[in-house]
């Protein structure tokens, strides 16, 4: 079985993320032998008709409660999926993933994560791009060895507005 990086990189047409879920939800509905109507508790039938026919797509919030009532979580249902989407057995997506999240937890990234959070809560911040404080410093030096408006947005790859916004303060 080919990576999916490598798979895209040579061409193969692997399938889009919302029919592999169909056929996920599917499978795992048939494996529980339930029916439309099982799941009501979860999500209204129709929905469930919509989700398997890939014409629509849930929330997570939504995706964790059909988990639920399939005897699932959700990232049994998400690792079902991308094993379709790839077509690769699910224990070897997941065994791709843990690499992947060791990966990303060895690198700093976890520790990343966690700081978005204070006491259980998402640390709630401006909205828009996160600020960056140093371009501030960056547009004064720029402008100290004289370069304009245009160029130091350039070299700085920001907006002109917020070249200006730093010029005079």
């Amino acid at each position: 079985m080919l990576p999916v990086a490598l798979s895209s990189l040579l061409g193969i047409r692997l399938m889009n993320l919302k029919e592999a879920l169909a056929g996920a939800l599917r499978g795992a509905r048939a494996h529980q032998g339930l029916s439309y109507e099982d799941l009501a508790g979860a999500t209204h039938r129709t929905n469930v008709g919509k989700l398997e026919q890939a014409r629509t797509t849930p929330t997570l919030e939504k995706l964790d409660e059909i988990a639920d009532y399939l005897g699932l979580d959700l990232l049994t249902m998400v690792t079902l999926a991308i094993a379709a989407q790839g077509k690769e057995r699910p224990s070897e997506a997941l065994q791709r993933t843990a690499l992947r999240i060791r990966e990303f937890e060895m690198s700093g990234g976890w520790q990343l994560v966690e700081e978005q959070f204070r006491d259980g809560k998402l640390i709630k911040r401006s909205q828009g791009k996160p600020k960056q404080p140093l371009n501030a410093d960056y547009v004064r030096a720029l402008k100290a060895q004289g370069f304009d408006r245009k160029i130091i947005a350039e070299k700085l790859g920001i907006a002109r507005s917020t070249v200006q916004k730093y010029w005079n303060t």
